[in-house]
């Protein structure tokens, strides 16, 4: 298995792009993926791509990311994954740069969601994420999420207060992120004493609905020193499963 680095990076702003479509927002991430290549890239350096998306009502995901961006004659993947649909995108073209398959691999992952058609889209998917026979009559996507950090507060030492701090140490982080969806201070007085969603979670437990893209560039170890001085070495990746019907989870 050969080393695969990150050569090169970019992203459009994560907000609502009313005006901006699937096919506007995948060339911004990957013009400013290019533009950040130290050494340059071509579209013909590229030998396979892959597309994180979970959804659009732009149509086929795998075919506009080939149009929009004008990959030919190169395998274009989809994948879908839930909340893990970025990274999963990524490991599967680490894996097919470290197998030998490729040398040079563009991953792009862009979502949609503040669009009416995908908006409603978003919440029947979360649903149908869910144990069909058990968990989709419920109703079950933020409650279902609920229920297991419920389960984990009453068995772990964890506490609401340290739940608080994740949204805290988040939004902290945005203010020098210019990309960034919201992009202000919280105390974790306020995370507390903002208005619930589904107990335990609270608004800003809550991630946001935002339109937004993002595309890396991945390289074999042998082929580095054509693209930069300065690689970013992937190190390691990883994927787990639980149980997914809510009734028949562990924590």
């Amino acid at each position: 298995m050969r080393n695969v680095a990150i050569v090169g990076a970019g992203m459009t702003p994560f907000a609502e792009h009313f005006a901006l479509g699937i096919r506007d927002l995948l060339p911004m991430a990957f013009s400013e993926c290019a533009a950040s290549v130290d050494k340059g890239l071509d579209l013909s350096d590229l030998q396979a791509a892959w597309f994180g998306s979970m959804g659009t009502t732009d149509g086929f995901p795998s075919g506009i990311l080939a149009d929009t961006l004008g990959l030919r004659d190169i395998p274009v993947t989809r994948v879908e994954n839930s909340c893990a649909t970025g990274h999963d995108a990524i490991r599967n073209a680490m894996f097919g740069i470290a197998s030998g398959a490729y040398d040079v691999a563009l991953v792009v992952g862009a979502d949609k969601l503040r669009e009416t058609a995908s908006k409603g889209m978003l919440w029947e998917w979360e649903a149908m994420s869910r144990d069909m026979a058990w968990d989709y009559p419920l109703g079950l996507a933020q409650a279902g999420f609920a229920l297991h950090v419920r389960r984990y507060l009453h068995e772990s030492p964890a506490t609401r207060e340290h739940m608080a701090m994740v949204a805290v140490k988040n939004h902290h982080n945005a203010m020098s992120n210019p990309k960034a969806c919201r992009r202000f201070e919280l105390t974790v007085e306020e995370v507390l004493a903002a208005d619930a969603v589904v107990t335990p979670f609270g608004v800003y437990d809550c991630a946001p609905q935002s339109d937004g893209a993002a595309a890396v560039v991945l390289v074999a170890e042998d082929m580095v020193d054509r693209f930069t001085d300065r690689p970013v070495w992937i190190r390691g990746s990883g994927v787990g499963s639980i149980r997914l019907c809510t009734s028949t989870s562990a924590t």
